[in-house]
């Protein structure tokens, strides 16, 4: 089943206000401290390497109604995956009722060196498609926003399953699939903020 979603051309300025005022909230979401996986761990799940091959999982959508799979969507989720080259990065979505979205990445490469941004944007799920427009990063003292003329910055994603506790999807251009499982409200990814002047990290998602 093919989809063609088409979105109405908002203005930047309209934007940036929506998201403004959602990052006001947003900033209190940022912790410095370690905290521990264990209790995150994706165990049973398909194993999943980003850039490359994955296993595939089985397409279960759940029988979900859009508004259903909306409901399940909000909250926190949290995916890990393990690069070819030994990085394991992480990643922790937090989706609004208002269809704002934070995502905070993390990134440990084998030398024990640790990258992190968040970045912010827009969400949405229509029957098994969920779809997401990047429209910034959160940066110590504010936004920056980004080009919202980069194609890839628009991101859909085929669900293959998705219940209270997970959800397993696939990016329906380059076919990379990803697994999330839903965390608690109080759960964190150590994330540290630059600097506006800073050039900010692109991370794949």
């Amino acid at each position: 089943m093919d989809k063609m979603i088409k979105f109405s051309g908002l203005g930047s300025l309209v934007l940036t206000g929506i998201l403004a005022a959602s990052l006001s909230a947003c900033s209190s979401m940022v912790d410095r401290q370690q905290v521990e996986f264990e209790g995150a761990s994706l165990a049973g799940t398909p194993a999943v390497e980003s850039r490359g091959d994955v296993r595939s999982a089985p397409a279960d959508g759940g029988g979900l109604t859009t508004a259903q799979a909306r409901k399940a969507l909000l909250g926190k989720w949290y995916g890990i995956a393990n690069s070819k080259t030994g990085i394991r990065k992480e990643w922790l979505v937090e989706r609004a009722e208002d269809g704002t979205y934070r995502t905070d990445f993390r990134s440990t490469h084998p030398d024990g060196r640790v990258e992190s941004q968040a970045e912010v944007g827009f969400w949405g799920v229509s029957g098994d498609v969920y779809f997401r427009i990047f429209r910034g990063w959160v940066m110590v003292d504010g936004m920056k926003l980004a080009n919202a003329k980069n194609p890839s910055h628009y991101d859909a994603y085929r669900i293959d399953h998705l219940s209270s506790e997970l959800m397993r999807y696939q990016h329906v251009d380059n076919g990379r699939r990803y697994i999330m499982k839903r965390m608690p409200e109080n759960f964190r990814l150590p994330v540290v903020l630059e600097q506006k002047n800073t050039a900010p990290l692109k991370f794949e998602f």
